[in-house]
């Protein structure tokens, strides 16, 4: 597994016969940022294993998780069109959903965001 940062992004390259994932910080500066990442959240909590279970995933198959639930996400929801978040944006914040989660051991109540997370507070704020 390599993984790379090119143009504002982060490209993971799990399998040598897959494309790499290209990842997007999720920066949430409105309110319908963040309900964006509540609807992320509700479906990774649905539709995933328990964090216990992804903990104990090999990396390729962790990555191809993260893809797979993405792709869902974005087929049930169409984030672009609707509002406005790219494919990479939501790979991010599922690879921070589900990251948390394994780190928690469950998913937990709240997440959280730091300079170092790839979901975070814009520096201006969501209180516009």
């Amino acid at each position: 597994m390599t993984v790379t940062e090119e143009d504002g992004f982060t490209l993971i390259t799990y399998r040598e016969d897959k494309r790499p994932l290209k990842l997007a910080l999720y920066v949430i500066d409105s309110f319908e940022r963040e309900m964006t990442l509540n609807s992320v959240i509700e479906f990774i909590e649905r539709e995933a294993n328990a964090p216990s279970h992804i903990a104990n995933m090999e990396p390729a198959k962790f990555w191809a998780l993260v893809e797979r639930i993405s792709t869902l996400f974005c087929r049930a929801f169409s984030p672009t069109l609707n509002w406005g978040v790219t494919k990479p944006e939501i790979r991010g914040a599922v690879y921070f959903v589900i990251n948390e989660g394994m780190r928690a051991g469950a998913w937990p109540d709240d997440y959280t965001m730091t300079q170092s997370t790839f979901v975070q507070y814009s520096e201006v704020g969501c209180d516009e």
